[in-house]
């Protein structure tokens, strides 16, 4: 069996980061069965090699951490599942769509409106205490987990960047999914692929959320990527 370490499930995802929920969402699509565990954060730096979830640790105990390894890592031990017959091109563009979601998409579509805005992120702390009244000991936890991801925000650029350039930068990464998506099935065509995970995850995470900003109603209007994820949910109650 295959452990999943994550933070706190949320809206309709299994957990509050989109790396997390990726990795989830790869397994269920793979026919993986995995058991998720909390983490305890107090010892996330001792318990992860980049302080960061997610991380696995598979039955004979080996231990994989960051989102896109795992998933490699995943159908090396137990084969290419989902990608059978993938052309090298098509190959090459779900290494881009995952590059973009992870490294992109994710900073302006999820960090933004959760960690930088203080209205999004008085909502987020509440929502990872589970309680309106978050006691002190974990705001102070969560402050300073703030202060360490808008510190990789801005070490990154983004957080010289004022909040219109960010949205509109998200909003192209939209339109790309959508364009790329079209009247297709799946992301790749009639078949699901790997990258369907991060595409959902990101999707979930942007619409699902009880957050409101632009990114999230420029998603919406997107009528072929609801679309989308409602087969994602009819396939793979994912």
């Amino acid at each position: 069996m295959i452990t999943l370490y994550q933070y706190m499930p949320a809206w309709t995802v299994p957990c509050i980061s989109p790396y997390v929920t990726k990795v989830a969402y790869y397994m269920k699509m793979a026919g993986l069965p995995f058991e998720a565990r909390p983490q305890d954060l107090t010892r996330l730096d001792r318990d992860t090699p980049a302080g960061k979830l997610p991380c696995i640790v598979d039955s004979d105990g080996t231990s994989v951490n960051d989102s896109t390894h795992i998933i490699e890592y995943l159908q090396g031990k137990y084969g290419e599942v989902l990608d059978e017959g993938a052309t090298a091109t098509e190959r090459a563009q779900m290494h881009a769509f995952n590059r973009m979601i992870d490294e992109h998409t994710y900073w302006v579509a999820v960090i933004q409106p959760r960690w930088r805005e203080s209205e999004g992120w008085e909502k987020y702390v509440r929502i990872i205490a589970g309680t309106e009244d978050v006691p002190p000991a974990l705001r102070a936890f969560a402050d300073d987990f703030r202060f360490r991801i808008l510190n990789e925000f801005m070490t990154g650029g983004w957080g010289r960047m004022p909040a219109d350039v960010i949205y509109r930068r998200a909003r192209a990464d939209v339109d790309a999914m959508s364009d790329f998506l079209g009247s297709k099935p799946f992301f790749m065509g009639d078949t699901p692929r790997w990258v369907d995970a991060p595409v959902l995850s990101i999707l979930r995470h942007i619409v699902d959320s009880p957050f409101t900003y632009d990114t999230k109603a420029y998603a919406t209007s997107k009528k072929n990527l609801l679309a989308y994820m409602d087969r994602m949910q009819e396939r793979f109650g994912i």
